[in-house]
């Protein structure tokens, strides 16, 4: 996977995220997966990524807050797509606290994220995969991007597994 190198001028707020966020970032991905997760928590799988783009490995973390008080993060990673050499940039999740909700975090981060596209040159894949808070979500999103597609889940009545 690329190195990403280059770093967007970013709004003040805004600040690329480095190996000393890396625990704080983690403690946030829990909250994240404490409110939205639909599938089991790999811990392992979630400090990679997270080392990953704190260090600029295929991918970047943007965050708001100092490094012991994190209140937003955008997590992106270069991918190709399945049929195609080409890469774009992935959005792996975006998350601003509960308690700093009532800001322009979840807009500055969105607004990062196009610009790390239009400074890599990448085509930018970043939505919502959630079933609380979507219609505000999605008007957030509508009044920042065009709209690219849909995305659908069905849950199985009983998942293997799970009861």
């Amino acid at each position: 996977m690329n190195k990403l190198v280059e770093v967007p001028q970013i709004d003040n707020k805004v600040r690329i995220g480095e190996p000393s966020d890396f625990q704080e970032l983690f403690r946030i991905c829990c909250l994240l997966h404490a409110e939205n997760g639909s599938h089991s928590f790999n811990e392992l799988k979630v400090r990679e990524i997270i080392w990953r783009a704190v260090n600029r490995d295929g991918g970047i973390v943007a965050v708001i807050g100092p490094h012991d008080d994190i209140k937003a993060m955008l997590l992106l990673t270069i991918d190709e797509i399945f049929y195609s050499d080409e890469q774009v940039l992935n959005e792996r999740w975006h998350f601003v606290r509960p308690d700093c909700r009532r800001s322009d975090f979840a807009k500055q981060m969105i607004k990062f994220a196009k610009k790390c596209a239009d400074e890599t040159g990448l085509m930018l894949y970043i939505g919502i995969i959630s079933e609380k808070q979507l219609e505000a979500k999605r008007r957030l999103y509508e009044r920042l991007l065009p709209l690219g597609g849909y995305w659908f889940t069905h849950r199985p009545s009983v998942q293997e597994g799970i009861r």
